[in-house]
């Protein structure tokens, strides 16, 4: 099932925690400077589709995504860049949080248990997911998942209580809580309704995660994005962590290769892109103009950082729809060079291999394919026909 970028409201914003020790990985260097937008290319067809933050994964060998069909089914694919398709399996619709690409295949979590779908096309179940489950990552090794779970003590809206935890499967091995942490009323940040574990990523440094008000998804475009303030990397081994983001301002968007941060500065529409390594700013860019900003992608190597920007009068927040007027835009991260394309209301998935993957939607929001987009020229390539409810999940 393919969730929209509009998003409900949610009360209050967060306020800091303060997060376990920093370790900086590399001399900073910092560089401010205002950027120009440049003007835009003619738009392709537009899109409403959008995605939870990006899973880090190497140069794909395959693709993994989502395609709508009759009745209330949906497929699970595994096809390679060009859009070949090697395997499928049917698969009721399911949140998008809840499917995922890992080194093994394709995952999705139903009846209460995680499965993989592999190239071969064998199917397998990996273990349990319960049912409080709000989002799935797979491991590095392609067979370990993690979940976040978040459960009332106490339904008292004056005095409610939540506990949140994120917990770890190796298959035949039990369950292991890694995070484990009570929200209450008396945490000034929490909005009305506390807040939950938002898992952003897992790489061989450990699994990345937001603290996000609960209740829904974040208010205006860019969804959780606009709720992540604090972040940080939890190993899933020693469980020692590492803050990545600490600012209600501006929110965690992604995650480098190297552990390096981007976040979209602004109390309403964007002013800057903070960049940041080990809790340090290295870079930090004032933007001209007023516009929305989020969905940004690492490139493999870190040297380019490509991202979404709408016009602040398209905002999606409090229920408000319309069609959305995306710009990719690629940035050089060293210089603050940026060259730009107009997509319609694109959201990318992935970019690896050269690639920027992503998934567009027609006018009327009746048909949506997968594209392939050249970061360096923005040409755009179509992967798939012409399909209802179509979206990328991940590269593995």
């Amino acid at each position: 099932m393919t969730p929209t970028r509009a998003a409900v409201a949610i009360p209050a914003a967060l306020v800091v925690l303060s997060g376990c020790g920093m370790v900086a990985a590399h001399t900073p260097k910092t560089t401010t400077v205002s950027v120009a937008l440049p003007a835009s290319a003619p738009a392709i067809s537009p899109e409403r589709l959008t995605r939870p933050l990006n899973m880090i994964a190497p140069t794909p060998t395959y693709v993994v995504a989502t395609v709508g069909i009759s009745g209330t089914s949906e497929w699970l694919e595994i096809m390679t860049p060009s859009g070949a398709v090697v395997a499928r399996t049917k698969i009721d619709p399911t949140e998008t949080w809840m499917t995922a690409a890992g080194a093994g295949g394709a995952y999705w979590t139903a009846n209460g248990a995680e499965y993989e779908l592999s190239v071969s096309g064998a199917v397998r179940k990996l273990g349990p997911v319960p049912s409080d489950a709000s989002s799935v990552l797979i491991g590095p090794d392609g067979s370990s998942y993690a979940y976040a779970t978040s459960d009332s003590l106490n339904s008292d809206p004056g005095n409610y209580s939540l506990l949140n935890k994120i917990t770890v499967v190796h298959p035949g091995a039990p369950a292991k809580v890694i995070a484990d942490r009570v929200a209450t009323a008396a945490d000034p940040w929490s909005g009305q309704s506390g807040w939950d574990y938002y898992l952003v990523s897992w790489s061989d440094a450990g699994i990345a995660f937001a603290r996000v008000p609960a209740g829904g998804c974040g208010c205006r475009s860019f969804d959780m994005q606009m709720q992540s303030a604090y972040s940080a990397i939890i190993d899933p081994v020693s469980l020692g962590m590492t803050t990545v983001t600490a600012s209600t301002s501006c929110p965690l968007s992604d995650i480098g290769p190297g552990l390096e941060a981007v976040c979209f500065d602004g109390s309403y529409a964007t002013d800057a892109i903070r960049f940041s390594s080990g809790g340090t700013v290295i870079h930090n860019y004032a933007l001209s103009g007023k516009n929305f900003a989020g969905d940004a992608l690492f490139s493999d190597d870190a040297s380019r950082l490509a991202y979404i920007t709408i016009p602040i009068t398209e905002d999606q927040c409090n229920g408000t729809g319309g069609p959305i007027t995306a710009t990719l835009r690629v940035m050089d991260i060293a210089t603050g060079t940026v060259v730009s394309r107009a997509m319609g209301d694109f959201v990318p998935s992935a970019w690896a291999g050269g690639v920027i993957f992503g998934s567009v939607t027609s006018a009327s929001g009746a048909d949506s394919w997968l594209v392939g987009v050249n970061p360096s020229t923005l040409s755009v390539t179509r992967l798939s026909p012409d399909t209802a409810n179509t979206g990328i999940v991940g590269i593995m």
